[in-house]
């Protein structure tokens, strides 16, 4: 079964009293001054038939009685439902109770028992998965995933298939003929999709007027009363249900029956039942032709929540040019596939040169390249910020491992919109006859410019203990004449593994190389400071017990990381060895402390981020030890997962009393970024955002008496500095 969209809460809120003994329609008070007459109530008619309506009448003493309450005894929600101008609707076979109730009036009930529709062979049936189809976004998808076709595999439907995929705007076309003209009544057999999650997921009631709009030969047929049923059964069970309109008109010949969606997202459609001997016959309609171009590489940066794709490549092919004015923003649809996907909107189609770069000089080429947008949204969950990447990250976290790694499945569709067309070399496509797709990638499916200035991934191993590393290292810091600072990183404990680019990018370190960072460690003579990655195999906190540990202990890469950087120091003689500086967040905040302890005399400075070596590891001896250090402290206060309490807030303020003169703390409340051109909030745990934009420059006013957000200003040699300022100043 397709996986279907909540549409809204309010869609939802039909079924969200299903548990409970009543289920109420209110209405207003009434100004009647009567009082406790009963009230009576009549029906239309005590009976009626799945999907059809009746008028519940509400009188006492012989004068009608309205703006009443309407309740439902026991479990009558089920077999019928009361809107509050008295009208009734059968949901399902089955005996309700409606109570009246108003006040100053006694109280009135009336039973009306609701029975299955007869059984009557239809003279036709019309499969709608014999139709044709048209989205103007040209493809279908639920959840992320993107299908070819709304055709699905559908257990109790007719012939075993229905169509689904229905989201606003997409039209299902069902042509047929007929030998004579006059009028037939049509049973729509559809299922609804709105899904309660209030209530286990089940379904909740679909008004078909709400969802859908029907015509026969252009004249809209008239939806008032019909609802599709609910469900108490989970997602992904269909609930098909008929509701028939009758007298509908049909000329000899050629006639068509147009389902269109309007709402977020329509019912299943399984077929339609025709009751009337007119010859009614369906005509099939032929499928867009299916069509593959070319090879698509999607392109990524770094940014403040980790990867991102903001472009895409794609290469036609030799001969398949297309003509610059002939591209629009509203060309082609853009898809990312697999778990991490979703619809990408596209800001900008262009052609591109060589170098895969716009060039608006080109009037025609076979190489396109699409800006994509980057729609990053969070949400808060029982008091916790989840965020949503919408397609735009393609890293995959494994929660059984606790890291990342690039997404195998995750690869994109660009499909030529339904409502398009597009000259392609010698050939047009029209996006009705044809689903003309790029979805092959090239042999280099990814690129990440950011990393163009990294140099190539290289490995050191002590006591068959392997670390790998990268680092930032251009030709004009090897040629500027001095020599340069060293920056170092340590990465989180989601960025381990033997893959140094996901280090890079699951933290945003390409910013460490970014001229905004690189800029304090310029001079006259220096043209800024290396960078150096380090990676752990499993986690920096990693005691030699398996699984991540606790922080409590020594970690199994302390000496083999130590050997790891005085190697790459001795092997690039352009390093200044007396301004090495030492970082990282989390798992790497606590592996900077560490090595703090280790190895004091050898770093200038530290910047520990959200660091994740609890306060009651560190002995007083420790603090003696660290309190002459210089140690620039970030944080948020908000973090769920390093709680700052536990951590920093009790390291700083033990180092403070301990008389430290150039330690420093910023404590942010929250973490709020906003790489994406919008503020976006995110978990607390993420303040490393701050460190690597360059947004750390207070500290705390008073060490014991800890708050957020930090408020004094920094100074160092009488002038007033943020943190990467300060780094750039420490020399040992």
């Amino acid at each position: 079964m397709k996986k279907r969209k909540i549409i809204s809460i309010m869609a939802a809120s039909a079924l969200i009293f299903g548990g409970l003994t009543l289920s109420v329609v209110s209405c207003g008070d009434s100004e009647e001054t009567v009082t406790n007459p009963k009230l009576v109530l009549s029906l239309e008619s005590s009976s009626i038939y799945v999907g059809e309506t009746t008028k519940v009448s509400v009188t006492s003493e012989g004068k009608e009685v309205t703006d009443c309450e309407f309740v439902l005894e026991g479990d009558g929600n089920k077999y019928v439902s009361v809107d509050d101008d008295g009208t009734v609707t059968g949901i399902a076979p089955g005996k309700a109770t409606i109570k009246a109730r108003k006040a100053n009036y006694q109280a009135g009930t009336i039973e009306i028992t609701v029975v299955a529709v007869p059984v009557v062979e239809p003279d036709a049936v019309l499969e709608f998965e014999k139709g044709s189809f048209y989205n103007p976004n040209g493809s279908w998808s639920s959840g992320g995933t993107v299908v070819e076709s709304p055709i699905e595999s559908s257990e109790g439907s007719s012939g075993g298939k229905s169509i689904g995929y229905q989201s606003q705007g997409v039209s299902t076309t069902i042509e047929f003929t007929a030998t004579s003209a006059g009028t037939v009544d049509l049973g729509f057999v559809m299922a609804s999709t709105a899904m309660d999650f209030m209530n286990n997921m089940t379904m909740s009631p679909m008004t078909v007027k709400d969802v859908i709009t029907i015509k026969v030969n252009d004249t809209p047929l008239t939806l008032d009363g019909y609802k599709l049923p609910g469900s108490d059964q989970p997602m992904n069970f269909t609930n098909w249900s008929e509701f028939k309109v009758n007298d509908v008109s049909v000329k000899e010949g050629a006639n068509t029956i147009i389902v269109t969606t309007i709402a977020s997202q329509g019912p299943n459609m399984d077929c339609i039942k025709v009751y009337g001997d007119l010859g009614i016959k369906q005509t099939e309609a032929k499928q867009p032709e299916k069509v593959s171009l070319g090879t698509y590489t999607y392109f990524v940066n770094g940014y403040e929540w980790g990867p991102g794709v903001y472009k895409i490549v794609a290469d036609l092919g030799e001969g398949n040019n297309v003509k610059a004015n002939d591209l629009s923003n509203d060309l082609f649809s853009v898809s990312a596939k697999g778990n991490n996907g979703g619809s990408r909107k596209v800001n900008d189609i262009y052609l591109v040169d060589e170098n895969n770069e716009k060039d608006e000089s080109l009037t025609k080429g076979s190489k396109i390249g699409f800006d994509l947008e980057l729609n990053v949204t969070s949400q808060e969950w029982w008091g916790n910020i989840m965020t949503s990447y919408n397609g735009c990250n393609p890293f995959y976290y494994d929660m059984t491992t606790s890291k990342n790694s690039w997404a195998k499945d995750y690869t994109y569709e660009i499909r030529l919109n339904s409502n398009k067309t597009i000259t392609v070399g010698d050939t047009t496509y029209n996006g009705k006859e044809a689903i003309l797709t790029i979805n092959t990638p090239s042999k280099e499916e990814r690129e990440i410019p950011c990393l163009e200035n990294w140099g190539e991934q290289k490995s050191y191993t002590l006591n068959n203990q392997t670390l790998t590393y990268k680092a930032f290292e251009t030709t004009a810091l090897k040629e500027d004449g001095g020599k340069n600072p060293l920056i170092i990183w340590l990465h989180g404990a989601g960025e381990g593994g033997t893959d140094v680019d996901i280090a890079l990018l699951g933290n945003d370190v390409t910013n460490l190389g970014e001229d905004k960072i690189q800029s304090y460690f310029k001079t006259d003579t220096l043209k800024g400071a290396y960078v150096l990655a380090v990676q752990t195999p499993t986690f920096w906190m990693d005691n030699g017990k398996g699984g991540q540990g606790d922080g409590m202990n020594d970690s199994i890469y302390t000496e083999v990381l130590m050997e790891t950087i005085k190697k790459y120091v001795t092997g690039n003689g352009d390093i200044d060895e007396n301004r090495i500086y030492l970082g990282g967040c989390s798992n790497g905040g606590y592996m900077t402390m560490n090595m703090a302890l280790n190895y004091n005399d050898y770093f200038a400075a530290y910047y520990p981020v959200c660091e994740a070596k609890p306060d009651t590891s560190i002995t007083e001896e420790d603090i003696a030890l660290l309190k002459d250090s210089s140690i620039w402290f970030t944080a948020a206060a908000n973090d769920t997962t390093v709680d700052p309490a536990k951590y920093t807030n009790a390291t700083y303020a033990r180092l403070m009393t301990a008389g430290a003169s150039d330690v420093h703390y910023s404590l942010f409340e929250k973490v709020v970024g906003d790489d994406s051109g919008k503020e976006v909030p995110y978990m607390g745990h993420y303040s490393w955002i701050y460190t690597l934009k360059d947004e750390c420059a207070l500290d705390q006013a008073d060490p014991s008496n800890i708050k957020a957000p930090s408020t004094e200003k920094v100074t160092y040699e009488g002038n007033v500095v943020n943190l990467w300022g300060w780094i750039a100043k420490h020399s040992k």
